[in-house]
């Protein structure tokens, strides 16, 4: 059975915002509005790229989606890098944990004082191909300055192939020498950028996500998600003013709830740490929006009272919901520091 992703939502947001009808395109892709964000095959995945970059008309959108990505819509591999030390720590956590949000394989090649940030995409030869690359190159800078709160200039890009016809736009985009025919499809930063910290940084919260990416991670290499996947996409489905049990997320999947628990403990998963995780991405979610007040936030994620949310999300991340939110609306993070 093919490994099932859901497509990248950092992705999805940047084209929403770029006045992309994401319904439409959905449609001419052969599916539901809704499957966009639920784990496709790759051939759906596929198909809508191809839909996709065909209704944009436009071979360069991909430098603009890339600068513009929120990475806490990458999900725990967004999280997983946000709250690292620095900004090679990250841009190493991106490369492992890459394949649980994208085709594109990232490795990591130091070389004196720069290290070079290699993509590729495996597969036969797609229309989209160097719009996606573009966008990942564009991700992992935008990634960079953003956190670092540094206008990072990469050393060079160097890509394969042919310069295409907006090949000008790369070196205003990026700020440097940008390379065709080259051996590698790269993004290369100094060294010394890789060292800059991230006002993001927080080791307590990356743990939780460390230890739900490499979970991820494992159920890629087995071919698809174990239960723990069903479980955390049940969890956020039913989180809405009440606690879901363990036996209404058995309910939610079909099976019952011995054998719920018998899945997760093979798995060596706990109810709770689902639980806690869902809880946290919603928060986060909710926190950045900021449409709803910290009460209605704690209602929503089934606290019994606003303390009681208080108390977790500061056990989670270090922070209160109330400090975590004005560092976002100050522009200063996206995780608390």
């Amino acid at each position: 059975m093919a490994f099932r992703a859901p497509l990248p939502l950092n992705m999805l947001d940047a084209m929403r915002k770029s006045g992309i009808d994401l319904a439409a395109l959905a449609t001419r892709a052969g599916l539901a509005a809704e499957q966009l964000r639920q784990p496709l095959t790759p051939e759906q995945s596929d198909r809508f790229f191809v839909v996709a970059y065909e209704q944009v008309g436009n071979p360069a959108v991909g430098l603009a989606l890339g600068m513009r990505m929120e990475p806490e819509l990458f999900s725990v591999v967004g999280f997983a890098a946000m709250s690292s030390p620095t900004f090679g720590v990250a841009l190493s956590r991106i490369a492992r944990y890459n394949a649980l949000v994208s085709a594109c394989e990232l490795e990591l090649a130091v070389s004196g004082s720069q290290t070079e940030v290699r993509m590729r995409f495996d597969g036969p030869a797609r229309s989209y191909d160097r719009c996606r690359l573009d966008i990942q190159t564009g991700s992992l800078l935008c990634f960079g300055r953003r956190f670092t709160e540094r206008q990072i200039v990469p050393v060079r890009v160097t890509l394969r192939g042919e310069p295409p016809g907006y090949a000008p736009l790369y070196a205003q985009t990026f700020g440097c020498q940008v390379l065709f025919g080259q051996a590698h499809d790269a993004i290369v930063f100094g060294n010394d950028d890789l060292a800059l910290p991230l006002v993001s940084a927080n080791p307590s919260m990356a743990s939780i996500f460390i230890e739900a990416a490499e979970r991820g991670l494992a159920d890629h290499a087995r071919g698809g998600p174990g239960i723990a996947q069903g479980v955390r996409e049940a969890l956020l489905k039913l989180l809405g003013g009440e606690l879901p049990t363990i036996a209404q997320v058995a309910g939610e999947l079909c099976i019952s709830e011995r054998t719920l628990q018998r899945r997760l403990s093979q798995e060596g998963v706990k109810f709770s740490t689902l639980l806690d995780e869902a809880r946290l991405q919603l928060a986060s979610r909710y926190l950045d929006a900021g449409r709803a007040s910290l009460t209605e936030i704690a209602y929503m994620l089934g606290f019994a009272d606003p303390n009681s949310f208080f108390r977790s999300f500061k056990r989670w991340t270090g922070v209160t919901p109330d400090v975590y939110r004005h560092g976002k609306r100050g522009g200063a993070a996206a995780t608390p520091p």
